[in-house]
């Protein structure tokens, strides 16, 4: 076995691992997916691989900052407190064992116990939940995209090598 080959199943892996570390909070999955595309452009360099690889460096340290601050902000925005975050990504590591349905249900109730320990009051409560659940799933939206994008890149820098 050559060793681009081995690159490319690396990469597979690594890609694989990405698109499930949207999801997973414990996971960088848009790091991991980008590691797998460099693999993908040492195993067969090419211009437009490499260029792709650049854009995609940018493209990923900014959706990674971003998944940092989003939550955060959108929920300091609507008067929510840490908690209320905190309370979020817990939900969603309970969630993803009730997945699919957990995934959803998860951070929102983590959200609202988190924000209603802080406030004690049920409808403010309940808009802070809310709100931190979308920047949470704007947040894993961006990252699914990313790797999907890498994926893909990775899928026709293959193509391209073992095929033209």
């Amino acid at each position: 076995m050559a060793t681009a080959d081995l690159l490319f199943i690396f990469a597979a892996f690594l890609n694989l691992i990405g698109l499930i570390g949207t999801v997973v909070p414990a996971l960088p999955g848009p790091p991991l997916s980008f590691v797998g595309m460099v693999l993908c452009c040492v195993a067969a360099p090419n211009p437009v691989m490499i260029i792709l690889t650049v854009l995609m460096f940018l493209l990923v340290v900014a959706v990674t900052v971003l998944d940092f601050v989003i939550p955060g902000w959108l929920t300091n925005k609507v008067g929510g407190c840490k908690k209320a975050t905190w309370g979020a990504t817990l939900g969603l590591i309970v969630g993803l064992f009730y997945a699919p349905l957990g995934l959803i249900i998860g951070p929102f109730l983590g959200a609202l116990i988190g924000e209603y320990s802080n406030c004690q009051k049920l409808e403010p409560s309940f808009k802070v939940a809310v709100y931190t659940f979308f920047s949470l799933l704007i947040g894993t939206l961006f990252k699914l995209v990313t790797c999907i994008a890498i994926l893909a890149m990775c899928i026709g820098n293959a193509v391209w090598y073992y095929f033209i």
